[in-house]
C-alpha cells in the first residue's frame, strides 16, 4: 500500500495532534499553541489549507511590482473529456470527486482552463505541503548558477560546517536531494514520530528550531544506497541554502523567482520559530496562488528560462529529474507505486514529473507536450491513491488533447 509520505509531510499532521494532546496533558499551553493545535481538526480541513499563513508565523515573499497576466486561450477545452475505469468524465470531475479546491491548466504558456471552489479564489494562498520541496530544491540549483555551491557532489559540511559530527557529515548535496543520505528518519515509511516530534516541537510548539532537529538523527545507510522520504532532509538543503547566501531563504526566493517571474501575489513561508530568527520550513508549509504556483511550474517546463534569459543554470531540469540510481527507478521508491526519484521531483516513466503535496497539492510538467497542472485540494487523507491515479489519468488525456 502506497504510504502517506510518498507526497508530502502532510498526513502527519493528524499525529501531530495526538503529541499535541500528550503535552496538553502534562504541561499547560499557551494558548497560541493550543489555537494551532486544534486548527489541524478534520472539519477545517477546507478553511486550514487556505488560511495556514495565518495560523502559524511566517516569512514574508514579495511579489513583482509589476506582473504581466498569463496569456489566456478559451474554448480549447470545450470538448474535452477523460475516461477512468470505464466511465467518462468532464475536466470538471476532479472538483466533483475529489475536493479540489483550485486547479489551472496551462498549455504552451497559455491558461486553458482555471476554476475554484470551497471559498477559495485567485488570491487565496494555498498551502503546498511537501510540493515546496521542489522549490528547495529549486534553489539549490540557483546557488549553483550563483557560483555559491561548486557542485552538487560536494559534501554538506563543506557549506554548513554545523553538520560535522552528525549523521549528514560525508553525504553529498545530490545524495539528499535524492533523498539517499541514509539518515534514519520515520523508518517505517510512513508520516511517524520523528515527523510528529518535527512539527510539534517547532510549529506547533515553537520549543525547539527544526534545522538543529533536523541535523539529529543518526545514519541507518551508507549515502546514496537506500532511498528513505526524508522532510528533514529537504530542510538541510533550505540550511545548505541560506549558509551558502547569507539570506533568508524567503529573501532568496523573491530575489531570484517571485519578482524576476512576475509573480502576482506575495507569498508566505512559513518558519519555525516567530522573530528574525525563524526558519523557513523547507520540506512543507508554504503558501501561495495558484496562479504563481502555476507560474513557477511554467518556468521549469522551460528548463529555467523567463522572458528569454536563463536564470537557472542550463540543464538543471533535466539534471533534477533524472532518474540517476538504481534505488530510485520507476516503481522502487515505493512498492506499487511506478513513480522514480530525482531532485526532490517524483519522476514518471513518460517523462513527466511532478511536485507533490499532501491531500492532493500538485504541480504537474509535462515539457514533451507544453503542459502544466497546479491544483489545489482538500483530500480527506493525506494520499488517496484512487484520486491520484484519476487525476493522472485526466493530466495524460489533457495532453493528448490540447497536442491533437
Amino acid at each position: 500500500m502506497l504510504r502517506i509520505t510518498i507526497v508530502a509531510l502532510g498526513a502527519l499532521i493528524v499525529g501531530a495532534l495526538a503529541g499535541v494532546g500528550i503535552y496538553r496533558a502534562i504541561v499547560p499551553f499557551p494558548h497560541d499553541a493550543v489555537a494551532r493545535g486544534e486548527a489541524f481538526e478534520p472539519e477545517n480541513a477546507v478553511w486550514l489549507y487556505q488560511h495556514m499563513s495565518e495560523v502559524f508565523p511566517t516569512r514574508h515573499v514579495a511579489r513583482a511590482q509589476t506582473s504581466e497576466p498569463l496569456p489566456v486561450a478559451e474554448g480549447r477545452l470545450d470538448s474535452f473529456t477523460y475516461t477512468y475505469n470505464g466511465q467518462t468524465h468532464e475536466l470538471d470531475a476532479l472538483f466533483d470527486n475529489m475536493e479540489t479546491t483550485g486547479l489551472i491548466v496551462l498549455h504552451r504558456g497559455n491558461v486553458v482552463y482555471e476554476q475554484y471552489d470551497r471559498g477559495a479564489d485567485a488570491g487565496t494562498l494555498f498551502a503546498t505541503y511537501s510540493a515546496v520541496k521542489s522549490i528547495t530544491s529549486t534553489l539549490v540549483g540557483f546557488a549553483i548558477g550563483d557560483g555559491l555551491i561548486a557542485s552538487v557532489e560536494d559534501p554538506l559540511e563543506k557549506y554548513v560546517p554545523a553538520l560535522i559530527g552528525t549523521a549528514y557529515e560525508g553525504v553529498s548535496i545530490r545524495h539528499a536531494l535524492q533523498m539517499s543520505s541514509g539518515v534514519l528518519f520515520d523508518a517505517d515509511g510512513a508520516a511517524g514520530e520523528d515527523t510528529v516530534e518535527v512539527l510539534t516541537q517547532t510549529m506547533v510548539l515553537g520549543n525547539k528550531r527544526i534545522n538543529e532537529m533536523s541535523a539529529s538523527y543518526p545514519r541507518a545507510h551508507e549515502p546514496g544506497t537506500v532511498f528513505n522520504y526524508n522532510t528533514s532532509e529537504t530542510q538541510i538543503l533550505l540550511w545548505l541554502v541560506k549558509e551558502v547566501t547569507g539570506k533568508q531563504p524567503a529573501k532568496y526566493l523573491e530575489e531570484k523567482m517571485w519578482r524576476p517571474l512576475g509573480m502576482a501575489h506575495d507569498a508566505a513561508w512559513n518558519i519555525d520559530n516567530p522573530g528574525p530568527d525563524g526558519m523557513e520550513i523547507g520540506g512543507a508549509f508554504f503558501n501561495a496562488s495558484l496562479r504563481d504556483l502555476a507560474r513557477f511550474g511554467l518556468f521549469i517546463e522551460q528548463d529555467g528560462m523567463w522572458n528569454g534569459e536563463q536564470l537557472l543554470p542550463a540543464g538543471w531540469v533535466d539534471e533534477a529529474t533524472r532518474i540517476e540510481e538504481p534505488h530510485l527507478d520507476y516503481g522502487e521508491v515505493f512498492e506499487g507505486f511506478d513513480s522514480g526519484y530525482g531532485y526532490q521531483w517524483w519522476v514518471f516513466p513518460d517523462g513527466s514529473f511532478r511536485a507533490s503535496g499532501a491531500y492532493g497539492q500538485t504541480i504537474y510538467i509535462d515539457r514533451d507536450n507544453d503542459l502544466v497542472v497546479a491544483r489545489t485540494s482538500a483530500w480527506p487523507e493525506g494520499y488517496v491513491a484512487e484520486s491520484d491515479q484519476e487525476s493522472r489519468t485526466a493530466f495524460t488525456a489533457l495532453a493528448e488533447h490540447l497536442n491533437r
